[in-house]
């Protein structure tokens, strides 16, 4: 696919914002793991029940990874952080270049 560059960055906003997001939930999802088991643990004393809390966090998890790595480019539409069958999350798309904050540094004369 051939990479847009007519449009200003700010026109990427929105779907940026997707981009993000959705990076916000994994992370968000891998730092809650530890306490919620733990605590799951120690209110239940049960490791069936701290197993279940691993099998729902395990399919949330494959869940927000899916969801990363298919989010697309708004510049070029290919998929942000996949390149071929390999998964990275740089804070640029792996195919165009574009920065996960190209629309928050835009210059006054792009507007």
């Amino acid at each position: 696919m051939e990479h847009d560059t007519s449009s200003s960055p700010i026109a990427y906003k929105p779907l940026l914002a997707v981009i993000r997001r959705r990076r916000w939930y994994l992370w968000a999802l891998i730092i809650v793991y530890m306490p919620a088991s733990v605590l799951t643990l120690q209110l239940t004393q049960s490791y069936k029940a701290t197993g279940l809390v691993l099998l729902i966090w395990l399919i949330l998890l494959c869940t927000v990874v899916t969801l990363t790595a298919i989010a697309k480019c708004p510049r070029c539409g290919d998929n942000f952080h996949m390149r071929n069958s390999t998964l990275s999350y740089f804070r640029k798309c792996r195919h165009c270049g574009l920065h996960l904050c190209a629309d928050k540094t835009v210059l006054p004369s792009e507007i």
